[in-house]
């Protein structure tokens, strides 16, 4: 990095709020070999579910702003973002995938900037940080959290999404470069084209809990809180709002523990006041006894995992904790120090992070199952270096 500015420069975006306009759009991009693609949407923040707000298209030079609420037919987009060309240069793509599998929108043949930077050792690797030390740019991120749902946007929300993708077919250059000086090209494109079978695992139908609840609670308590986070969820789908602003789910969680609470409902901290009566009161406890009596006949446990082990157990797990830390210390520590000599400590942890080595050390995972062959390739030949076998 050789300095910090923050950029006014002028530069050239269209707004694309018609039809006719998408179309010229596509028209002006049909021979592109490369484009810069993001999106704004909102995420249970100031509206209900995942919604897309805007999509983002540049060359470098000119950024194209995509209004999917302007009521488009954006199937034409769509099938132009499925083409093995252009090359879709992307940051950090996963939640926008996401977004876009669940419009029927599968994207092919993209170049991710956080991978590619993880893989060059970069320590802070969001874009603004890159823009910062590669091309000496620093952006205005004050728009990135405001509300894309509503409608008109502001001038500010405009500028901020066309400058968002303006600098990336640049940004990739400079990466692709280093990459090729680091001897790490073919980790980086191994990488990224991992992308192309990328999909999200989606929820069971019926199913509105996350991965946290599931770890904390025992699935004879998570079965009854389910059943009121699905009131709560058709709740928020009517009134296009956010889950959170209609009942919190610390709250539902102490319901489900204390049914008692019930009585005092009206009074409960965070309740939408469209909740706040007797006829939801009612409806939420009738999801919870619905729960309670299922879990009852699933004979579901109301231990969690790893609660409630007899001490003979409890032994037992620790000597097995101390026995793979053992191995993570004897046989793995040391390649992935090896590996930092070489590719940088920041990059070796992200070839072989802690949870990696544990559940290699433990045997849940076995080393021609690691996720990408470049990586283990770099663990097996490293380790044959410094005279290790893992057989």
């Amino acid at each position: 990095m050789f300095g910090q500015q923050i950029i006014t420069l002028e530069f050239s975006y269209r707004k694309v709020e018609d039809q006719k306009s998408l179309l010229q759009c596509l028209e002006d991009l049909k021979d592109a070999k490369e484009i810069a693609l993001d999106l704004e949407f909102d995420r249970d923040r100031f509206a209900y579910g995942f919604t897309l707000c805007l999509i983002q298209v540049s060359d470098g030079k000119l950024s194209w702003l995509i209004d999917p609420l302007s009521k488009l037919d954006l199937s034409p987009l769509y099938r132009f973002l499925e083409q093995e060309e252009p090359l879709k240069i992307m940051h950090s793509p996963g939640e926008d995938l996401n977004l876009l599998h669940q419009q029927g929108c599968f994207p092919v043949n993209i170049f991710d900037t956080e991978r590619t930077a993880r893989l060059l050792d970069f320590e802070a690797f969001s874009l603004g940080n890159l823009l910062l030390n590669c091309l000496e740019i620093q952006l205005d991120k004050s728009q990135q959290r405001t509300d894309w749902t509503r409608r008109p946007l502001k001038d500010q929300q405009w500028l901020y999404a066309a400058r968002d993708v303006l600098f990336l077919p640049e940004l990739k250059r400079i990466l692709l470069d280093m990459a090729e000086e680091r001897g790490v090209l073919e980790f980086v494109k191994e990488e990224n084209a991992a992308w192309n079978a990328y999909r999200v695992e989606e929820k069971p139908v019926g199913w509105f809990v996350n991965k946290d609840d599931e770890r904390k609670l025992p699935p004879y308590f998570l079965h009854i809180y389910n059943e009121m986070m699905g009131l709560r969820d058709a709740s928020a789908r009517k009134l296009n709002k956010p889950g959170f602003q209609i009942a919190p789910r610390e709250v539902l969680m102490d319901v489900t523990f204390h049914p008692e609470l019930f009585e005092k409902w009206k009074e409960l901290d965070g309740l939408h006041y469209s909740l706040r009566n007797d006829d939801s009161m009612e409806a939420y406890h009738n999801a919870w006894k619905k729960g309670k009596l299922e879990a009852d006949q699933l004979k579901l446990s109301k231990r969690t995992n790893s609660g409630g082990a007899s001490p003979s157990e409890r032994e037992a797990m620790a000597l097995e904790r101390k026995r793979i830390a053992g191995v993570v210390d004897e046989k793995y520590r040391p390649v992935l120090e090896k590996i930092a000599e070489q590719y940088g400590k920041f990059t070796a942890a992200y070839i072989l992070n802690e949870k990696t080595m544990t559940e290699l050390a433990s045997g849940r995972l076995k080393l021609e199952f690691l996720p990408y062959i470049y990586r283990q390739q770099v663990i097996i030949e490293t380790a044959k270096k410094i005279g290790i076998s893992f057989s």
